[in-house]
């Protein structure tokens, strides 16, 4: 399964890299790309939307709705 997100808080390219290793880094988990330009995050797998937004809290980042 393949769902995007808003990303908030993106601002450069040392960000996006950020907010894909927390992602990744979230049980269930398989691929994430994240595009810069549009503040958005594909993830693949089958996580829990609540895991990916623990996976970012206390970061300068955070998950946005389903687009």
């Amino acid at each position: 399964m393949e769902k995007t997100y808003e990303i908030t808080g993106m601002k450069c390219q040392g960000c996006a890299q950020t907010v894909a290793e927390k992602l990744s880094s979230v049980r269930g988990v398989t691929d994430v790309h994240v595009d810069l330009e549009k503040k958005q995050a594909t993830v693949t797998g089958h996580p829990f939307k609540f895991s990916l937004k623990k996976a970012l809290k206390g970061s300068h980042y955070a998950l946005g709705k389903e687009i």
